[in-house]
Formats: structure tokens, sequence, C-alpha cells
């Protein structure tokens, strides 16, 4: 990321950290490198917020947190470091300075680290679903949450081809220098109403979910975000914000429990005909399994007027404010 303490409306930083905040202890960490899928570890950290760690002060998080600087990217052979630590650029694709706020930690406990398997396996048997998934709709982005039916599948193809091994060894240091500062929600935001734009408002629920009203906090679930939510199409496929899957699964947990639509501004007929559109496609797709899965538009705001005006679909939808929100109290 650029080393950035305010970040501006283009920026591109709390949607990359939105899949940081994602991760729990636990999750399982899968690399798509080369056209294939190598398997890392599961996740070191928290079970009840966002499992990343701040690294240096070039973030609003990281500042905030004087976290020191234990991992130096500009230390690897790839790229060229700068008369800043902790700053560096990449040769290969311009001059621009970047750096490694955030990391995340894992270790294998399993024992497939370094499995892999062709990408192709994988989507060879996501194929059979009639709907696109997170993987096999990754196009332009660099992290991708999986939903549980994704992870399952991959799972067993990496145990079913174990000698398929990717080398995993280097020759350069791999160490901490000291001790990660871990996110806290202290470090965030205090209230959702603080958020100034969609993608802030997304990190700062999936990182510290007890800043949404109780009725819509996840219950031990895996969380995903941007899950597509339409037919394939060449580009602006639709994406749901905001996924729960539970225990209860649906369509072996490749299906959300719960569907979350964000809005910083007034929800109206136009934010409400898009989770209809959801509805109508997962209606379309799964049939009466669709009856299952709680549609939720999340938004400072609504104008309950406009509801009625969508009537086939408007009253499936729940319409939740910001006015609602609780202070967080995690500790």
């Amino acid at each position: 990321m650029r080393p950035e303490l305010v970040i501006g409306p283009r920026s591109r930083h709390y949607q990359a950290l939105a899949d940081y905040a994602c991760a729990r202890e636990g999750t399982h960490v899968f690399f798509f490198l080369k056209r294939r899928i190598v398997y890392g570890g599961q996740i070191i950290g928290s079970p009840t917020h966002g499992a990343f760690y701040l690294n240096g002060t070039d973030s609003p998080l990281g500042s905030k947190a004087q976290a020191p600087l234990v991992w130096d990217e500009s230390h690897r052979q790839r790229y060229k470091s700068t008369d800043r630590p902790g700053i560096f650029t990449r040769p290969a694709i311009n001059d621009t300075p970047v750096c490694q706020p955030y990391l995340i930690r894992f270790e294998d406990k399993l024992g497939l680290k370094g499995n892999s398997i062709l990408s192709d396996d994988l989507y060879f048997e996501l194929g059979d679903f009639p709907y696109p998934l997170p993987t096999n709709s990754i196009a332009d982005m660099s992290f991708c949450t999986m939903t549980p039916a994704e992870v399952r599948i991959a799972l067993r193809l990496l145990q079913e081809h174990p000698s398929r091994k990717f080398e995993t060894s280097s020759v350069e240091p791999v160490e901490l220098t000291k001790i990660p500062v871990a996110f806290h929600p202290e470090y965030g935001l205090s209230r959702l109403k603080e958020a100034e734009n969609e993608a802030q408002l997304e990190f700062s629920l999936l990182a510290n979910p007890r800043l949404l009203p109780a009725e819509i906090q996840p219950k031990d679930e895996t969380l995903c975000r941007q899950v597509p939510m339409s037919a394939f199409k060449p580009s602006q496929m639709d994406r749901a914000d905001v996924c729960y899957y539970s225990a209860d699964e649906i369509r072996n947990g490749s299906i959300p429990n719960t569907l979350i639509e964000l809005k910083t501004g007034r929800a109206g007929k136009r934010e409400i005909e898009q989770v209809a559109r959801y509805v109508r496609w997962l209606d379309k797709r799964i049939g009466t399994d669709s009856t299952r899965v709680r549609f939720v538009l999340f938004a400072n705001s609504q104008n309950l007027r406009d509801w009625n005006m969508v009537q086939d679909y408007g009253k499936r939808i729940k319409p939740i404010s910001f006015g609602v929100e609780q202070l967080s109290t995690i500790s």
C-alpha cells in the first residue's frame, strides 16, 4: 500500500484492509500463484475481531497505535529500499513508494503447508454450482475471501494430491524483529456514523462487529465480503458487501445465511432495488432455499415510503439504520 495517514476518497486502502478484517483465528490461508493454489496455514489471532497486525506507523491505524516496524519488506531481493525504514519501491512495476502496513500471521497445524493444486482443479468443481463464487470471479482483486464450500473443496483437493508440493523455503530472512501489535477495536472507529465512505464502513464493522446492532452481529459465523450475487457478466458483477455463513449451511455453505448491503447515506428506492435484485437472483438459482437467507439493508437512514414501491421483494428485506447502533464495548 501507499504510505498514507489521511485516506483520500480515491484510495483503495480500506477495501484491502476489509479483507484483512474478515480473518479470525483458525481461518485458512491459500495463495493463488502461477495458476496454482498453494496452502499456507491457519490464522493466528483473535477469534472475535479482525485477526491482523499493525506494522509501523505509515497507516492511520499504525499511527494511532504507534506500532513498531516489525517486518521491513524492502529487505527482500525483489524490492528497492529507500531512506525511510519500511518504505520501498518495486522496480518491476514503478517507482511509487509503498509499504507493508498490515500483516497476517499463520501456521500450519494440518500438515498441508506447501501442498498445491492446479487452480483449474478447483474451478472445475466450482463449475457444478449454478452461480459464481468468490474464487472463480476474483478478477482484478489481490485478496479474496472464500465461502465455506470453496474452502472445503480446496482442502479436500489438497489432501488428495499430497505429492504436489510447492517449494516454500527461502534464503531471505523471514523473522519478525519485534513483537507485532495486534489490531484492537480501540484503534478503529467507535461509531459507524464516523465512517467517511462505504469502504471504511465495511472495514470497520468486519473488524469490530460489536459496532453493529445486536440483531445483526455475527455469532461464530464465517465472514466474507464482496460476494458475487448475480450471473457471470463481462464486468461490473453485482456483489453483496458483507455475508455471514453459519453452521446451518445453505447449499453446503456456498450461499450466505445473512446478506448485508451497506450505505453510508440514506437508503431509498434505488438502494432497495439493488438488494431486491439479490433476492430475485437467489430465487431463480436456488428456489425455496432463498427464503432461508436474511437480507439486510444497513444504511445511515431509510426512506420508508420507498419500500412500498418494491412490492415483490421489499417485504423480504430488513431495513436497519445506524441510529440504533451502540458504542463498541469489546475489551
